[in-house]
């Protein structure tokens, strides 16, 4: 692994009441462990979209070109459930600098197949701080839980229904956040049910 990382922020949101239209952000607080230029992003989406699923998109500081510092490398790579993008930081980092990176994604479901859940499963370089955030419609009889379980077993290893944080018009919200990760192995997500179908 050429990286640790000091904290992340994960946020999912579900655009619209008839769940086809997802926004999530990722920010990641890395240090390099070993001298490297690239960061490997993987994620799964249960959805089924769009003809040509987009690019994340990569929020970043301009060099002193007008370019992006940071900037996706390749294409996105589709294989089932699963998707990988490389991204070139811009400059090679040694080991322990540090560097913030920044996605932004929109993905569509137009066939139904979405999983109403939002899962983390961390890397076990992740030492400090783990932000997870969840927006959805004020749907009818939602019911939000957070759970712990473990990456090895897929087994839940504890539930708790999740209160709102805040809401805005039209729009719940939800955070939870694990500090120090000291359990090896461990994944965490939202899932959620409702009434409105």
């Amino acid at each position: 692994m050429s990286f640790r990382y000091r904290s992340v922020e994960h946020q999912f949101e579900v655009a619209d009441r008839g769940s086809t239209t997802f926004r999530s952000e990722h920010k990641f607080e890395l240090e390099a462990t070993q001298s490297t230029r690239f960061f490997v992003r993987n994620w799964f989406w249960t959805g089924s979209g769009a003809e040509k699923e987009p690019i994340p998109e990569v929020l970043c500081e301009i060099d002193k070109w007008g370019f992006p510092k940071h900037r996706i490398h390749g294409p996105l790579v589709i294989e089932n459930r699963s998707r990988i993008v490389v991204v070139d930081l811009g400059r090679t980092l040694a080991v322990g600098e540090t560097d913030i990176l920044h996605f932004q994604h929109k993905m569509k479901d137009l066939k139904g197949t979405f999983q109403p859940r939002f899962q983390i499963s961390p890397s076990a370089e992740i030492s400090e701080r783990i932000v997870m955030r969840l927006v959805v419609p004020d749907w009818t009889g939602l019911r939000v839980e957070f759970k712990k379980f473990s990456m090895v077993t897929k087994n839940v290893l504890a539930t708790s229904v999740s209160t709102p944080t805040r809401s805005s018009v039209g729009r719940i919200h939800f955070e939870q956040i694990v500090d120090g990760l000291a359990e090896r192995d461990v994944g965490y997500r939202f899932e959620w049910s409702h009434d409105d179908h």
